[in-house]
């Protein structure tokens, strides 16, 4: 039985669109054991996805981590190696492999035994991105994110049931503030929701608390799921949504793989070729500055998909 990791940190984007590739692997070597090399915060993910036979954490912090993981690789004698995060660290995890073990290795750095070589001025979207790579171990690749899994077919939220609702995803981490869209703005698309009969589900976690509690100062009658949306919550929201409006942030690629209609407002920060999801779902509104973008703007774009659906 051939021993195959695949190493996948990322954020959760990087890590819902990975998905993809990661089940074409599950599926091509179906009788082998694999493993998936990921950070803390994906553990769970991947250990609900049953996508691998077991997991080795990888917190990425500080010299000895890097050891004890190069030790951990080595001992278990992989015969495989696919590095799908192909950043520093995992090629510094493939260069020592690669002297001090059989294992084959593809990825995209010197250090590959299967080596895609991509334009990098102009680097191809993850999911295609990722599929060519292992197109080299002969592997047929999915284009969709694998994450059916998800599906809680006993999903309820009592506020929600019988009611038409739309997603509203304000998220955005503190470091990408410029990918941030105004609470003000957020705000005035739930107003407009309301007055639809539709009601408005704010969705976030950790640093999202202060752009969701101004959105709801501003628009009271929202349903507040502030720290209550985790992936399967998302997941399971958006398979009955009537839309869903987003910053550039992972749980926008969870809402987008599940059909949903989703609106994205864009800076120019987000580069819209090879990072945000491409579906016939997914449309977006993008500005150099993001706040330039007008909540009447975006309300426009909702009627259109509003009035597709009906």
């Amino acid at each position: 039985m051939q021993k195959i990791l695949i190493i996948k940190h990322g954020s959760l984007g990087d890590i819902v669109s990975s998905t993809a590739a990661i089940k074409s692997i599950n599926n091509y070597y179906n009788n082998s054991s694999i493993t998936i090399l990921t950070a803390n915060n994906y553990m769970y993910f991947f250990k609900k996805s049953n996508l691998c036979e077991s997991l080795i954490q990888d917190n990425r912090k500080g010299f000895l981590n890097f050891i004890i993981i190069i030790f951990k690789l080595l001992v278990t004698k992989f015969d495989i190696i696919i590095d799908l995060q192909n950043s520093n660290r995992s090629s510094f995890y493939c260069m020592f492999l690669r002297i001090f073990s059989k294992a084959k290795i593809n990825g995209t750095h010197v250090f590959s035994h299967y080596c895609y070589k991509y334009d990098k001025k102009n680097p191809p979207h993850v999911i295609d991105g990722l599929g060519k790579q292992i197109n080299l171990l002969g592997i047929k690749t999915i284009e969709k994110p694998f994450i059916s899994w998800l599906l809680n077919e006993n999903f309820s939220i009592s506020e929600i049931k019988n009611k038409k609702y739309f997603i509203i995803n304000p998220g955005c981490s503190a470091k990408n503030f410029i990918k941030r869209w105004s609470s003000k703005n957020f705000a005035e698309v739930c107003t407009f929701l309301l007055n639809k009969n539709i009601l408005p589900v704010v969705i976030g976690a950790g640093e999202d608390k202060k752009t969701i509690n101004e959105i709801q100062e501003l628009e009271s009658r929202i349903l507040n799921l502030y720290g209550k949306s985790p992936i399967e919550v998302i997941y399971n929201l958006a398979l009955n949504a009537e839309g869903a409006l987003s910053n550039d942030t992972g749980p926008a690629h969870l809402i987008a793989a599940t059909n949903c209609k989703l609106h994205l407002v864009l800076s120019s920060f987000s580069n819209t070729k090879s990072v945000i999801p491409q579906s016939n779902n997914v449309t977006f509104t993008q500005s150099k500055l993001i706040n330039e973008i007008t909540s009447e703007s975006i309300i426009k774009k909702i009627k259109l998909f509003l009035k597709n659906e009906n």
